[in-house]
């Protein structure tokens, strides 16, 4: 593990603009040890379908070693997903050291022997991220199950054979270096959706912490969310200053059109003081399950001034 101390100060200049032009919602740094194929370091796929890991094969200086990196994320059959590595060459000038990467696939988690399922050494095209087309990438791999898929990070010439293992133990100038891994189009483990906090009040729902009321809450329909079907746990409904605050009252029966987009919304009504809110709060949190899935909406809220008595 010594061989990679100092990475998050060494790879931060090389790696910025990479991870801020990805747009991925949940960003780590490759921890140690994430070899071999058993122990992959798991990803965790943010709220956009995407995760992100700057990480390095080998060494930043000094003779090349042999290294290979696992990571592991949890997909959904049918998702559509791209991993791609950026920043791997660097350019022209770079005081950083370069690293012509290798991308496979494995999987899913727990399948004897862990079979490559799509590989990549050299994309052929520079990407928005890219410098090179060096840079290793796999488009649109459709997971065939749901379940833990493997992803592995090598160095050209040194490609994946089935089980995780290396067909060559050769070293290059190019065979170690920092990189950043992204992988993208798969499903969220929680859904986000639109809610509006006492509709029809404005931008700013006003909360009045004294108040021995309801709140109103709409859950918004969108192409991707009909807040009507059935499927929708009631008793999983909770609301308030962070999301858990179990302060459902009633949903209505029947569906309105809140935002006026055609499609019908469901209001629920939460207590007020359940709900939890304090002065400063400026949004509120619906959480829910629809279909066994997590859901979970924000809007904005303006807590009214407790007014003090002289």
């Amino acid at each position: 593990m010594g061989k990679k101390l100092g990475i998050r100060s060494a790879m931060l200049a090389a790696c910025i603009t990479a991870s801020g032009a990805s747009g991925v919602a949940f960003a780590v740094y490759e921890l140690e040890r994430n070899d071999p194929i058993t122990t992959p370091q798991h990803l965790v796929i943010g709220s956009g379908g995407s995760a992100q890991a700057t990480g390095v094969i080998g060494v930043l200086s000094g003779p090349a070693t042999n290294d290979v990196d696992f990571y592991s994320f949890d997909g959904q059959a049918g998702d559509v997903v791209t991993i791609n590595i950026d920043g791997g060459i660097k350019p022209t000038g770079s005081s950083s050291r370069s690293v012509d990467t290798v991308l496979a696939v494995f999987g899913p988690f727990g399948s004897q022997p862990y079979h490559v399922w799509r590989q990549n050494d050299d994309y052929g095209t520079k990407d928005a991220g890219s410098t090179s087309p060096w840079d290793a990438r796999i488009d649109n791999f459709r997971l065939p199950s749901t379940g833990t898929w493997i992803v592995g990070v090598s160095s050209s010439p040194r490609s994946f054979r089935d089980g995780g293992t290396l067909v060559s133990s050769s070293l290059n100038s190019l065979s170690n270096g920092s990189y950043t891994l992204m992988i993208s189009g798969v499903t969220p483990p929680v859904q986000i959706i639109n809610i509006e906090i006492k509709p029809g009040s404005g931008d700013l729902a006003p909360i009045n912490l004294k108040s021995r009321g309801s709140i109103p809450v709409a859950l918004l329909s969108s192409p991707e969310f009909n807040a009507l079907e059935v499927d929708i746990d009631p008793n999983s409904l909770t609301f308030g200053a962070t999301g858990s605050e179990r302060s459902l009252v009633r949903c209505g029966k029947d569906g309105e059109d809140v935002d006026g987009d055609g499609r019908l919304d469901l209001v629920c009504h939460f207590d007020n003081q359940d709900a939890g809110f304090d002065q400063g709060d400026t949004e509120g949190v619906v959480k829910g399950a629809r279909a066994g899935r997590p859901f979970e909406g924000r809007g904005w809220l303006k807590v009214i001034p407790v007014k003090k008595k002289f």
